[in-house]
């Protein structure tokens, strides 16, 4: 169902595909999507971000996670490992509970939800968020 492509472009050791392909297929299940989607999730780090987020969002900063929908549910995301680990730390997580809610987060932008359209926009963005990150038990 979903054609992942994976890669950790940093030098800090992360999650395998394995454990992406899990949440991805998940948040598919989840959102009823019976169709075959490809996506890639990058594991970047902060320069590499920041000039994305610079380019697409005209936003010079660095961020947690980008995504980019190529149509029809498939597309590209961009998580930050650094930004990751130091978000888990300062909420008391594991590294690995936070990169599973950044793959959603970032995902459910793929397939088209948006939390800075509308507070409804946002609060079903979250549902499907909590949704999807409890039946993974993150």
């Amino acid at each position: 169902m979903i054609d992942l492509v994976f890669k950790n472009w940093t030098a800090q050791k992360s999650p395998s595909g394995k454990f992406f392909r899990k949440i991805l297929e998940k948040g598919a299940l989840v959102l009823n999507l019976n169709k075959n989607l490809e996506i890639s999730v990058n594991i970047v780090g902060a320069m590499k971000i920041k000039e994305l987020n610079k380019k697409y969002r005209n936003k010079n900063q660095p961020t947690d996670v980008l995504s980019f929908p190529l149509g029809d549910g498939s597309g590209d995301v961009f998580i930050c490992l650094s930004i990751a680990k130091k978000q888990a730390k300062s909420e008391n997580i594991s590294i690995e509970k936070k990169l599973a809610r950044l793959s959603v987060h970032g995902f459910l932008h793929l397939q088209g939800y948006d939390h800075e359209t509308s507070k409804q926009d946002a609060e079903e963005m979250l549902k499907f968020e909590n949704q999807i990150l409890s039946i993974l038990n993150f």
